[in-house]
Order: C-alpha cells, then structure tokens, then sequence
C-alpha cells in the first residue's frame, strides 16, 4: 500500500480540540465562580464594617467632644467656659440615660414609650449642643453674657427631663424585682410546705408498717418458735421410744440366749 493511500488522522485531532476547548470552558467558569465569591464577600464585609461603624461612631464621636468639651471648660474662662461645661453636662446625662433605657428596654418592652421620648429629646439636645458650640467661638463677650442665661435654661429643663426619664426607669425595675422576689418567697414557702408534708407522710407510714411495733412480728417469731419446739420435742420423744423399744428387746433376746 502507498504513503498516499493511509488516511490522515482527522477525527482523533477533532476530538483533542474539542476535549481541549471543555477543559479550557470548565476552567474560565471556574475562574468566574471564584472571582464571584471573592466579590461577594468583600461586599458583606463592607457592608458589615460600614453598618459597625455607623453603629459606634456616634458614641465615639459623642466621647471626643465630650472630651474636647472638657478640656475647653477649664481652659476657657467666663461664658465661652460655662458654654463647653454646660455641653459636656447635657451629654452626660442623655448618655447615662440612654444606657438605662438600652439595658431595661432589653427585657421590658412597655418602656418604647420612653425610648422614643428620648428620641425627641435628644433632637432638643442636639439643637441646644450646636447653640453652644457656636456661643464657645463667639467673639463678642457681650453677645455671650446675654444669649448664655436662655441656653442655661434649656440645659437645665432638658438635663431634668432626662433625670426624669432614668430615674423612672430605674424605679419601674427596682419595683418589678421586688415583686418578682416577693411571688418566689411565696413558692420557696410552698414547696417547702410540701416537702415537709411528704416528709411526715413517709415516716408515718413506715413506723405504721408490720413487725415495727414489737406485737405482730413477736407473734410471728412465737409461732416459728412453738413449731420449731415442737418439731424437735417430737423427735427426741420418737429417739426414746426406739432406744426404749431396743433395750427391751436387746435384754429379752439375752435372757433366751442364757
């Protein structure tokens, strides 16, 4: 056969290429689905640091000017000092109020009422830190004395709203958990009461129980006593009477025999 006559191996060719090209699909898929993943969760991780910091920054940032506030009511004098003083103790007490609210609202929801009656004075609270923060930077010592004693006033009435709000808050627990202790007072007494009650019932009723007074079991002990005595009269009196019986006839036979 010649060179020219042997067929050229088309299909096996074919089929690497094709073979070649799915491996090839299967990889770039693959690619795809990882860079997708990835994506993804660098997206929720974004997400939850961002939704993090959005959580803490106001108190963070609350605690940096409250910080700043501090510092600027003992450096400044005269109103621009009583101004900074002033922020920091309205802070102060809306923070300390707002921590009671958090914690007891936690487990008592009658207390949205009073959360949202925070909400809104912290809306007062906000208006009020910005008034004095401008009357901090205020120039005119003149423009201070006269605009600081109706800020004061405002200071006053929204730090006293707030007290207000804590200090109910904090009386609504105490008394719940006076109540609470004084209904498990109540079931201690009770289970006690039944403890002791079935205490007494099990020892009456094993003192009541046969042979624990001395009368029935000493009869029962006497009556295996009378038989067993009984019993052992009679077999000495059946061994007498057969040693008895083979004497005599153990003399009768003698005498014959002499």
């Amino acid at each position: 056969m010649a060179l020219a006559d042997v067929p050229a191996p088309t299909h096996s060719l074919a089929d690497g290429a094709e073979t070649l090209g799915v491996v090839l699909g299967a990889g770039v898929l693959a690619c795809l689905v990882l860079v997708g993943v990835v994506v993804g969760l660098i997206t929720m991780m974004r997400r939850a640091v961002r939704r993090r910091i959005e959580l803490h920054a106001p108190r963070v940032r609350g605690l940096v000017e409250d910080a700043a506030s501090k510092a600027r009511s003992y450096t400044l004098t005269g109103g621009a000092g009583e101004a900074a003083r002033m922020r920091g103790s309205v802070r102060r007490s809306l923070d300390q109020t707002r921590r009671v609210l958090e914690a007891g609202y936690a487990h008592d929801a009658q207390l949205s009422d009073a959360v949202a009656l925070l909400r809104r004075l912290d809306e007062f609270a906000k208006a009020l830190d910005t008034d004095l923060k401008l009357l901090e930077r205020e120039p005119d010592r003149t423009r201070v004395d006269r605009e600081l004693p109706g800020l004061k006033d405002r200071a006053d009435r929204i730090e006293h709203a707030a007290a207000s709000l804590r200090w109910a808050v904090q009386d609504r627990e105490r008394h719940l958990g006076e109540d609470e202790l004084d209904r498990l007072g109540i079931d201690v007494e009770r289970e006690a009461a039944a403890l002791r009650a079935y205490a007494e019932e099990s020892g009456a009723g094993g003192a009541g129980g046969p042979g624990s007074m001395g009368l029935p079991g000493r009869s029962d002990g006497s009556g295996r006593s009378d038989g067993s005595d009984r019993s052992d009269r009679s077999d000495r009196s059946g061994r007498s009477d057969r040693s008895g019986r083979t004497g005599r006839f153990g003399r009768s036979e003698s005498k014959r025999l002499t």
